[in-house]
């Protein structure tokens, strides 16, 4: 009785994330500043990995969150790089404009 309650809980999480995932993929999308753009891949990647590990534990897989792991620094290293971007971008354009 216990398991099956888990199993509805983790499902009905999966599927509350799954819609903050799609939510976070508009910002992303149609984020009107690049600040915005750059959350919205933070945020997409933030839930994906809760998803993974949520399914981890619902199908009682350890291997998943090895994959989890991974994901998370693929993510963390994809966002510096964008910020890293971003940054050098807006030191570029400040330089044209006082030149």
């Amino acid at each position: 009785m216990i398991d099956r309650a888990y199993d509805i809980l983790f499902t009905v999480a999966i599927c509350a994330i799954g819609f903050c995932l799609f939510a976070g993929l508009y910002r992303s999308i149609k984020g009107p500043r690049t600040v915005d753009h750059i959350m919205g891949v933070n945020m997409t990647c933030t839930m994906t990995t809760m998803c993974i590990s949520i399914l981890a534990l619902l199908l009682d897989e350890t291997y998943l969150l090895d994959v989890c792991l991974i994901y998370v620094l693929i993510s963390f290293l994809a966002v510096v790089v964008l910020t890293r971007i971003f940054i050098n971008v807006n030191i570029n354009k400040e330089r044209d404009q006082h030149d």
